[in-house]
């Protein structure tokens, strides 16, 4: 009897001692990370549309090494690009576009999967400025409409990072 309880006892140890170092590695696994790429990564790359139905068109032309930013007679280059990315297991994996001489804040976009015309399309998303906002979707034609995403979208980003 005294063997059996002993017995009983340490597989219960062994299951709650187990269960607790696996919440620790879930925790962990949990974290966002934040890293620097060398280039954009490829399937961002090329040139992207956004039609706004107030504002006309906006084009991006993401290069290897470099960003443009265009809108009527407005033109951003960035060459020196600084692209870094955050990223959380089960979530969206945010990329930042800045540059590496004059940091501005920059510009924030992930990528989707939006369904455009019955067929599912890759697009890029470029995050709001502020709260409220639906994200404007930027697609590799030129759109005859303003495409967006809902707010639920944006609850798949990333926890924040805390020092």
């Amino acid at each position: 009897m005294k063997k059996l309880l002993i017995s009983l006892m340490i597989v219960l140890a062994a299951v709650v001692g187990g269960s607790a170092v696996m919440s620790g590695t879930t925790a962990q696994a949990a974290k966002t990370k934040f890293t620097h790429l060398k280039a954009t990564p490829k399937k961002m790359r090329g040139t992207w549309y956004h039609k706004d139905a107030k504002r006309g068109m906006f084009k991006i032309v993401i290069k290897k090494h470099s960003f443009r930013y265009k809108y009527d007679d407005q033109n951003s280059l960035i060459k020196k690009l600084d692209v870094t990315k955050d990223y959380q297991k089960g979530k969206l994996a945010l990329y930042g576009f800045d540059s590496k001489t004059t940091p501005s804040g920059g510009t924030v976009l992930f990528n989707y999967t939006k369904k455009i015309n019955g067929k599912k399309r890759h697009v890029l998303v470029e995050l709001p400025q502020g709260s409220g906002i639906n994200p404007d979707v930027f697609t590799k034609t030129k759109p005859k409409r303003t495409y967006t995403v809902s707010q639920k979208v944006l609850n798949k980003r990333p926890d924040p990072i805390t020092q």
